[in-house]
C-alpha cells in the first residue's frame, strides 16, 4: 500500500500486472477455494512472472545479494517472488474480512499502549511485507486507521477495496490533494484520534528526495513524509508486517519519535537525519526479513 508521496514511476513497468477481469477473476478463486486451495495458483503465477519479468529477477537478485551477503540463487529468486503473490493473496482475505485466514503475533510494541496513547498519530512503513496486517491489528481497537493513498496512483487497490470492502474506501486519505487541503484533511481524521498509516521508501517523479545510506550504497528516499510529520506534530512509530511463512505474520511497531522537531536554521539537516533514522531501521527489518522486500525495480538507482 502506498502512500501520496511513496511512489516511484520507474515502478510502473514492474507493478503488478493484470487486467481489471483479472483481478476479479483471482479475487474469486481466492475467496471461493481458500488459502489452501488458491495455492496451485500462487505457484503458476510466481513461476510466470519469473519467466516473463527479466527486471523483477534482476533486481530480486541486487537486493538479495545485500541482504543475504551471499549470491543469491534462483530457489532465493523464487521465495522472493513467492512471499510478494502470497502477501498479495492474503490482502484479498484480510480486505474481505475474512481475518482467520492469517495468523498474526504483535512484536515490539504492545498493542494496548498504542490504544492508549492520547490522539492521533503517524505510522509510517515501507514496502515491506504486509500493510494490511498493520491495519488489521490497529482496527481491531476503538480507533480507525486510515490510510495516505495517492488514489490516482493507487487505483489497484482502490478497486480493490472497492469489489471487496467498500466501507473501508472511506478510511483512504487522498494524498492526490496537494498542500493546504491535504494538511487540513489529515489534520481533521488526527484530532479524531485515528491512526493514519503511510509509506517513506519510494518517491514520485518532482517530489523532493535526499541520498542516504541504505544496506551499503546511497539510495534516493523521499522528504514529504518527514516534512509532513513535522508540520503535524503528533507521535511518530514506525510499523512492519512480516510474512513468517505458513500463514503467519509478525508485526513489529515501535516508537520513532514523540514528535518531529524541524528548527528552520538546520531543517534540511533534520530531515536528512530522521530519513536516515528511518532507513537504518528498514534495512533492520529487510535484513531480517529478506524476502518481505516488494520494490522489484533497480532501489539504487
Amino acid at each position: 500500500m502506498s502512500s501520496g508521496g511513496a511512489e516511484d514511476p520507474r515502478w510502473d513497468t514492474t507493478r503488478e500486472r493484470g487486467a481489471p477481469f483479472m483481478l476479479r477473476l483471482l479475487i474469486r478463486c481466492a475467496l471461493l477455494l481458500g488459502r489452501r486451495g488458491v495455492r496451485p495458483i500462487i505457484y503458476v503465477t510466481v513461476a510466470y512472472f519469473i519467466a516473463t519479468s527479466p527486471t523483477g529477477r534482476r533486481s530480486s537478485r541486487n537486493f538479495l545479494r545485500r541482504t543475504l551477503q551471499r549470491e543469491p540463487d534462483l530457489r532465493d529468486v523464487w521465495r522472493h517472488f513467492f512471499a510478494f503473490a502470497v502477501c498479495s493473496v492474503d490482502r484479498i482475505f484480510i480486505l474481505a474480512g475474512r481475518h482467520q485466514e492469517v495468523e498474526v503475533t504483535v512484536r515490539g510494541i504492545p498493542v494496548e499502549l498504542l490504544s492508549k496513547s492520547s490522539g492521533g498519530c503517524l505510522f509510517i512503513t515501507a514496502h515491506l511485507g504486509s500493510f494490511e496486517v498493520l491495519k488489521l491489528v490497529g482496527d481491531r481497537r476503538d480507533r480507525p486507521f486510515s490510510v495516505l493513498l495517492d488514489k490516482e496512483l493507487g487505483k489497484k487497490f482502490v478497486s480493490l477495496l472497492e469489489q471487496l470492502n467498500p466501507k473501508m474506501t472511506a478510511s483512504i486519505i487522498d494524498a492526490s490533494r496537494r498542500g493546504p487541503e491535504l494538511v487540513l484533511s489529515i489534520k481533521e481524521a488526527l484530532q479524531n484520534n485515528q491512526r493514519i498509516g503511510m509509506t517513506a521508501d519510494r518517491i514520485r517523479q518532482g517530489e523532493r528526495s535526499v541520498p542516504i545510506e541504505f544496506l551499503g550504497q546511497p539510495a534516493q528516499f523521499p522528504l514529504s513524509p518527514w516534512i509532513l510529520a513535522g508540520a503535524l506534530r503528533v507521535p511518530i512509530f514506525l510499523g512492519f508486517g512480516v510474512y513468517r511463512g505458513g500463514n503467519r505474520y509478525d508485526v513489529h511497531f515501535e516508537l520513532f519519535a514523540e514528535r518531529l522537531e524541524l528548527p528552520r536554521a538546520e531543517r534540511e539537516a533534520h530531515l536528512q537525519r530522521y530519513a536516515q533514522q528511518f532507513a537504518s531501521r528498514l534495512e533492520h527489518y529487510a535484513r531480517l526479513a529478506p524476502y518481505n522486500w516488494f520494490n522489484f525495480y533497480d532501489f539504487w538507482a
